[in-house]
């Protein structure tokens, strides 16, 4: 396909079905304009924020992998945990220093144990992300969360050709496509077994949500996929 004045191919793992670039460009980071740049603060954050105050205990570590601006980091700044968000894009993770958000602006290689590690839209970025997954799981305690939240190629607004255009077929910024046993397959080789979370605890905000809450309830993702493990 051509989008912004280049061609990419995008295949079928004829072995596993997973599809993906096959072409990607070397750098697949989104840099930003340090002066173009604001807040996008997301229910998911709120979501994430949540799930972590319902596991964690006081002082425990949260790593996010690819944390942008540092959204998440932002509105957990009163939290009683320890958050670092890693960011190599300079752009976002200026802006998210600026605004006082702990980020190391450098790829995560996995020398720092957590008790948390999110995951959060960036998986349909890398060019490995087995391996991030992988890197991810090694560096939890016993007890710890994984968190991941990525697009689902099999999203029910794909029936929409506007939608698909949009936000589904956009390399070079997503070079992955994951469906839910893609997602199995990834969990399944750090030996863990992903669970979804849903939009809950509903609150009279969250009903825009709704409809996804009760499909997450019974397993399915119909929208992206939010899901999490614990480690053993």
């Amino acid at each position: 396909m051509e989008r912004t004045g280049e061609r990419f191919r995008i295949v079928n793992c004829t072995d596993c079905g997973f599809v993906f670039v096959a072409d990607p460009p070397a750098d697949t980071a989104n840099h930003g304009e340090l002066e173009k740049l604001y807040w996008r603060f997301r229910a998911r954050h709120h979501q994430i924020r949540r799930l972590l105050l319902r596991h964690l205990r006081r002082g425990q570590k949260v790593l996010e992998i690819g944390c942008g601006r540092g959204e998440l980091g932002y509105i957990m700044r009163n939290d009683p945990f320890q958050y670092v968000g890693y960011e190599p894009a300079r752009g976002l993770s200026d802006f998210g220093i600026a605004e006082g958000v702990n980020i190391v602006q450098a790829p995560f290689h996995g020398s720092v144990p957590a008790d948390a590690v999110v995951i959060d839209n960036v998986l349909e970025h890398v060019m490995e992300p087995r391996q991030l997954i992988k890197t991810a799981a090694s560096v939890l305690n016993p007890g710890g969360l994984l968190i991941v939240i990525t697009p689902n190629l099999n999203d029910v607004r794909t029936l929409y050709p506007a939608w698909r255009k949009r936000y589904l077929w956009i390399p070079p910024d997503h070079i992955n496509y994951f469906s839910a046993t893609d997602i199995e397959h990834l969990f399944a080789s750090v030996q863990m077994q992903p669970k979804r979370f849903r939009f809950g605890p509903l609150t009279t905000s969250d009903w825009k949500y709704l409809p996804r809450a009760l499909a997450e309830s019974v397993g399915m993702s119909v929208f992206g996929h939010n899901v999490y493990a614990v480690a053993r």
